[in-house]
């Protein structure tokens, strides 16, 4: 069944490779587990509950959060894939052995945010007009006749930088300015409150990546991005488009007859 919406992470999958689009998201084939992918929820679930208490939750308590809801991530994907061999290897760690490190690599990361914000109290979590804060702040949003829909872990206030949108990223990559484009065109539609930067905060590093000005991104071309996507995937176009560094990652890959 084909989604009755379009999302930034369907855009990204699809423009990645049509193919595993179709296998992942219409024909639901058997996704290779990955301990990457509780860590990152965790640290994201550890983040929303540290702010949603006003920045008031210990540093214990946000580790509690975090290492609670590792459980509950892993122990999920377990239930469909329990032989860990089977899971994604990251360099030399198989399995089970990296199930163990991003724990405490998660554990870690949560430390560094709470640390983060102790640091920089002046970057505050941005109220809507109906005094809810902006964690996790969903929209919906109409792109030309297509309908967005999505998540935005944070926007914040600044005196200096204004309000300004950020995305919480615990791997070793930032995204574009194209998805923190996305955001603040959300932002100002559904609350009117402009918004003209945007930025990555990095689990890694445990700071944020350089403000991208969103000013200089062009809207238009992420209206047309989703228009030709949307169109493609209705006419039911899934080009494979194999590539070995693509396929290696690719969670539906032994579905996939184009692998690489």
């Amino acid at each position: 069944m084909l989604p009755s919406h379009r999302s930034w992470s369907q855009l990204s999958s699809y423009e990645r490779c049509p193919q595993a689009f179709y296998l992942e998201r219409i024909k639901k084939a058997w996704q290779r587990p990955a301990a990457w992918l509780p860590q990152g929820l965790g640290v994201h679930e550890a983040a929303e509950a540290y702010e949603k208490s006003g920045r008031t939750m210990s540093l214990d308590q946000a580790q509690d959060v975090f290492a609670d809801s590792y459980q509950k991530h892993t122990n999920r994907l377990a239930e469909t894939t329990p032989d860990f061999d089977f899971w994604f290897c990251s360099g030399p760690y198989k399995g089970e052995q990296d199930i163990k490190r991003r724990y405490s690599l998660g554990y870690e990361q949560t430390a560094k945010y709470v640390d983060y914000y102790d640091q920089h109290s002046d970057e505050v979590i941005w109220i809507d007009s109906d005094g809810n804060p902006a964690i996790e702040l969903g929209f919906r949003l109409d792109l030309d006749g297509v309908e967005v829909v999505g998540y935005i872990d944070q926007v914040l206030d600044h005196p200096k930088h204004g309000t300004y949108v950020r995305d919480i990223k615990t791997g070793n990559k930032p995204g574009g300015p194209d998805q923190l484009k996305l955001y603040a065109m959300a932002v100002e539609d559904n609350h009117g409150q402009a918004v003209s930067s945007g930025d990555f905060w990095m689990g890694r590093t445990g700071r944020p990546g350089r403000r991208a000005k969103l000013d200089e991104v062009s809207a238009q071309e992420l209206v047309d991005r989703f228009g030709e996507m949307d169109q493609a995937v209705k006419a039911e176009r899934f080009d494979p488009a194999p590539e070995p560094s693509k396929c290696a990652f690719c969670p539906v890959s032994l579905d996939c007859a184009y692998v690489q």
